[in-house]
């Protein structure tokens, strides 16, 4: 794992311990279609596992814990089946399949939860897609889903700082505990990618918005 201790360890109740098993298990059990991707590897999952985990503890007021193994699901999955760095839509709907495939084998010693298949199978699409469909599958508990789905698109947005400056725009984030983590996952992300590969993404993306901004003008 890559994350440093100061970021995890002085967190409330059973989050330290979650996020090292679930990143350990990440790490150990998951395999990607692109393992050397700087963008959407296991970097990137680990970190939105811990944004994921810390604000699925303060959303949930500490008492769901299968809420927080709900969450944990789909950040370790949710990017498994990409085919490139850009949006690929339809690699959520991949992934949720590869993960439900890997919870029915014989040999596999974790629980198959829909919910997580629903969060990760929609968090590349719209809000609203991804809420109607959720009403749809859970029509007794949609609000605890919608809540889990908001939570985990957050998580997923907050490492978009790697992208550089223009990566995060605060003001698309869904929850209130997403907001206190925002300068967190900044850091999170100088921690622990590379000075290198963080300045091409931060001067690819400024390119793109400076040549946006010239067509919109």
């Amino acid at each position: 794992m890559i994350t440093p201790a100061e970021f995890y360890k002085s967190l409330p109740g059973d989050i330290p311990r979650l996020f090292s098993e679930w990143g350990q298990f990440l790490y150990n059990n998951v395999e990607f279609n692109m393992p050397d991707s700087p963008l959407h590897a296991k970097g990137h999952c680990e970190r939105v596992l811990f944004h994921a985990l810390y604000m699925g503890n303060r959303e949930m007021d500490g008492q769901d814990s299968e809420a927080l193994e709900i969450l944990a699901h789909a950040a370790v999955f949710h990017d498994t089946r990409r085919l490139d760095e850009y949006l690929d839509t339809g690699h959520g709907a991949r992934a949720s399949v590869y993960y439900e495939d890997f919870c029915r084998k014989p040999d596999c010693d974790i629980t198959f939860h829909p919910e997580a298949a629903y969060l990760m199978r929609y968090h590349d699409l719209d809000d609203k897609v991804g809420i109607e469909a959720i009403r749809k599958a859970f029509p007794e508990n949609h609000e605890r889903v919608e809540k889990l789905y908001a939570i985990f698109k957050d998580a997923d947005a907050l490492d978009r700082w790697r992208l550089g400056r223009w990566g995060l725009d605060e003001k698309y984030l869904r929850t209130p505990s997403s907001h206190l983590l925002v300068e967190t996952a900044r850091r999170l992300v100088n921690e622990t990618m590379s000075p290198e590969v963080l300045d091409h993404y931060d001067r690819l993306v400024d390119s793109i918005m400076r040549n946006k901004n010239k067509d919109n003008a």
